[in-house]
């Protein structure tokens, strides 16, 4: 769905008038309305405030979803396999990958 349309469905779900969100944020009612009907779009100030009054994210608003990565990418894998270790388990983990980065940072340098 478009900002405008969330807008208007999150607003109404809340109960809160065009006027009294206008109000709250420091917009007219008409400015409302202007993104609710998608003539005019708010910049990132206003973006954060909408969802900050509504408690709401701002891919909620703007009708963003994150794609989920390939399943048998690297990255997918290793988050998959990370997510299945214990605490103690995850820590070494992350000490193998950073002495990984590091020799090949040391490697880097010495060329």
């Amino acid at each position: 769905m478009s900002f405008g349309t969330n807008l208007e469905r999150i607003r109404k779900d809340k109960k809160v008038s065009q006027a009294k969100l206008g109000e709250a944020l420091g917009l007219t009612q008409q400015m409302v309305s202007s993104y609710e009907k998608e003539t005019s779009s708010p910049n990132i100030e206003v973006l954060i405030k909408i969802a900050d009054y509504f408690s709401v994210s701002i891919d909620t608003l703007v009708g963003h979803v994150v794609k989920a990565p390939e399943a048998n990418t690297p990255r997918a894998r290793l988050t998959r396999y990370f997510e299945k270790l214990n605490d103690v388990d995850r820590e070494k983990c992350l000490a193998i990958v950073q002495t990984i980065v590091q020799d090949r940072d040391m490697a880097r340098d010495m060329k």
